[in-house]
């Protein structure tokens, strides 16, 4: 499900929305990297005083603004493996959907919590935080969707953020959880038109499943489930307290 094994040709046919979004923050990196006078991430970042002043298009354009080479490989590889898997599993458009619109709701929510005017952020994270969170709650409430090995890698991967994301420096903390938070919430709706994940064959094409086959959970799980949701809490009181 997180491994790819598809060529070049089959990954950009079977999955052509998390292509896209990679190839736009690809672009726009080499843009303002070639062409620093455009000040891409003065005009399109999530910066709070644009915002105050109306410019909720930022909102949106942020997700595709990386702040270094960094930051940027980091989260198109996340996107990589973390991205195909929920594209066929909801369809391409409510993928579009999700990803548009949990990254928006993180840098918004960001906006509300943070009250520095001159605060700014961008990334990708947010959006990608979010897909983690669907995984999280079908590994956990809808278990027909994923199975056992799946969801266990998915709840790691999971809480390793959460700790690079206390620890780190120049992290948006609230970016993350807000993220995180809006694609779990997002998944109970989303979820209910999910099918299990077929993974493409040769140039992108597969059989549509009209019923979602039982996988079979041991149930062993559950603790990592706990100990994300303790790592967060106690995380949370820890940074502020």
């Amino acid at each position: 499900m997180f491994s790819r094994t598809e060529n070049v040709q089959t990954f950009i046919r079977a999955y052509p929305l998390v292509t896209l979004f990679i190839v736009i923050q690809l672009v726009v990196f080499v843009i303002d990297s070639l062409m620093p006078g455009l000040q891409i991430v003065a005009r399109g970042g999530s910066f709070h005083l644009a915002l105050a002043e109306g410019q909720w298009y930022r909102l949106v354009t942020a997700n595709f603004i990386h702040l270094g080479l960094g930051h940027l490989l980091f989260n198109s590889f996340a996107l990589i493996i973390f991205g195909p898997a929920m594209e066929r599993m909801v369809g391409h458009v409510r993928f579009a959907l999700f990803y548009l619109v949990a990254g928006a709701i993180a840098n918004l929510l960001t906006y509300f919590t943070v009250s520095q005017l001159f605060y700014l952020q961008a990334g990708a994270s947010g959006a990608i935080l979010a897909i983690l969170g669907f995984y999280v709650f079908i590994g956990r409430f809808r278990r027909t969707l994923i199975d056992s090995q799946d969801a266990r890698l998915v709840f790691i991967f999971v809480a390793i953020s959460a700790v690079f994301t206390l620890i780190g420096s120049n992290v948006s903390l609230w970016g993350h959880v807000y993220g995180f938070l809006a694609g779990f919430l997002l998944a109970y709706p989303l979820s209910r038109y999910a099918v299990p994940y077929a993974r493409p064959l040769r140039y992108g094409k597969y059989k549509p499943r009209k019923y979602a086959p039982p996988i079979i959970h041991t149930g062993e799980g559950k603790w990592i489930f706990y100990v994300i949701i303790g790592l967060a809490v106690f995380g949370l009181f820890a940074r502020f307290l």
